[in-house]
């Protein structure tokens, strides 16, 4: 099969295994079919901003220009630090942003990748922020009506446990012996005494299962800007990464790179 076009991240279905799409000019084409064949990735030199279009020399904020990554309310500060959220108190553009994504329902959740991590999505994006991830599993473990109070959540509990993840031992498989609904009970403590309302003791711990079927021993991370052609054996799909025999790629930071994809039916 040959594919081209603007890649964007891997688009996904909960499924035992999980189902994966490439995003290619927005059109997904599912790639668990590729498992266990050799395949072909090349950039082709060409780069477009995935919101506007222009072509760029470099991506910001995974796949935009820079102007799109300065002015977007979506690439502003609280994307990446919730409790930071000021968009109610900006622009149109800004209030309109807060009253469509941020003034709607969060989810605060502790998820299993290489360690248990916390992590706030909005509530629409679970499973899919575990996939993402590469969490084996997830549980949601507080609800909040908006983005700001569900950082704060996350920003206490941080205080005690990761909000990051060791991407090569998640690859890996290597995961810590956590239970998770042990250590929901055990994060209630660490909530602010204000918020506590918003704690879910009774949520189910979902897992989730990778079309995986071997790892490299070494984790060697392909870089597309200075080899813009990867060719091995796929052998697995986890998080955003593709897995190959002697490497893996993290797909999500090429969004906007012009690719094509090549592999036997």
């Amino acid at each position: 099969m040959k594919l081209s076009g603007q890649l964007r991240k891997m688009q996904h279905e909960s499924a035992d295994p999980i189902q994966y799409f490439l995003s290619l000019d927005d059109k997904p084409v599912g790639i668990n079919a590729a498992l266990d064949r050799n395949l072909t990735l090349t950039f082709t030199g060409r780069i477009t901003c995935v919101e506007c279009g222009r072509t760029i020399k470099k991506t910001y904020d995974e796949g935009y220009c820079f102007p799109c990554a300065r002015d977007l309310p979506e690439n502003a500060m609280c994307a990446v630090r919730p409790e930071r959220c000021e968009h109610e108190t900006g622009n149109d553009r800004d209030r309109e942003f807060f009253e469509t994504y941020c003034k709607v329902d969060h989810f605060v959740y502790l998820s299993l990748t290489s360690s248990v991590k916390v992590g706030v999505t909005r509530h629409w994006n679970i499973p899919s922020r575990w996939i993402d991830q590469g969490a084996v599993q997830g549980v949601v473990i507080a609800r909040t009506p908006e983005r700001k109070l569900a950082g704060q959540i996350e920003v206490a509990l941080a205080q005690n446990m990761s909000d990051k993840t060791n991407w090569r031992r998640m690859l890996k498989g290597e995961i810590d012996d956590v239970d998770l609904e042990e250590a929901r009970g055990r994060v209630y403590d660490w909530f602010p005494q204000a918020l506590r309302n918003y704690f879910l003791d009774s949520e189910p711990v979902q897992s989730l299962n990778y079309p995986v079927l071997a790892v490299p021993p070494k984790i060697v991370s392909h870089n597309l800007d200075k080899e813009n052609t990867l060719t091995g054996h796929l052998t697995g799909i986890k998080g955003q990464y593709l897995i190959f025999d002697n490497r893996v790629i993290n797909l999500r930071k090429y969004a906007g790179y012009h690719v094509e994809f090549d592999w036997n039916d």
